[in-house]
């Protein structure tokens, strides 16, 4: 029997990087809880439960959510066991493998992502992809991709090899992103307005790597309860 425990999401000093820390942060998001293998809804690639609570990721396209409903963070835990053995390139005609979290997730063609590029490009890599009225690939394919630009990067974010464990966090307070890297500081910034205007579940999505993850999120938003007004 799977058994959820309540964990606490406690986001380390700011530390790292060539650049001043922001003044101001995104706040904490609440507690996180583990994400089993059957919470997830896989749009596209194969998915293998390992226990539960760990899964495998052996497609060369994958892309994954959480449910239906908007949550405000999410944590992977991951294995890098190589490259697939199959390789897909991506809409653009690059072959690029890499990992990474969605964040407001409303559908594939709009949607907030935080990557980290294994090859041929590396380190931590967040975008928007906006296209207002488009939810399905055959309409938006590659397009409306917005490279964001952050208020503090740090440049000590690994590079990910073979046989090694990492964890990749990213949580939003309003329109501020911030994002840890094997628990450590990695970027923070503003999310522009087209970001802001659709919403969705957190997930995953990975491109031409083989890897066993972990991941672990806030509750709902829809979970909180709010006081009943006092009757008159």
């Amino acid at each position: 029997m799977l058994v959820l425990g309540l964990v606490c999401f406690v986001f380390p000093p700011w530390t790292g990087g060539t650049q001043a820390a922001p003044s101001s942060t995104a706040k904490p998001p609440g507690k996180l809880l583990p994400i089993a293998y059957s919470q997830l809804i896989a749009t596209s690639g194969e998915i293998r439960d390992q226990n539960g609570d760990e899964f495998a990721l052996l497609s060369p396209t994958v892309r994954a959510v959480v449910g239906s409903e908007p949550r405000q963070a999410i944590e992977m835990t991951f294995l890098y066991r190589g490259p697939t053995r199959r390789q897909a390139a991506l809409a653009s005609g690059e072959l690029r493998r890499q990992l990474g979290l969605k964040l407001r997730a409303r559908d594939t063609c709009n949607v907030v992502y935080v990557m980290w590029h294994i090859e041929p490009t590396r380190g931590l890599h967040v975008s928007v992809k906006s296209n207002p009225g488009q939810s399905e690939h055959q309409q938006c394919a590659d397009h409306g991709y917005r490279n964001l630009t952050p208020e503090f990067a740090s440049q000590n974010v690994p590079d990910i090899h073979v046989g090694e464990r990492h964890t990749l966090a990213a949580a939003i307070d309003g329109d501020r992103l911030r994002v840890d890297a094997d628990g450590v500081l990695a970027w923070v910034g503003r999310l522009p307005p087209e970001a802001l205007r659709f919403d969705g579940p957190i997930g995953l999505r990975s491109d031409n790597g083989d890897f066993v993850v972990r991941l672990r999120g806030t509750a709902p938003a829809e979970l909180t309860i709010s006081p009943r007004p006092a009757k008159p």
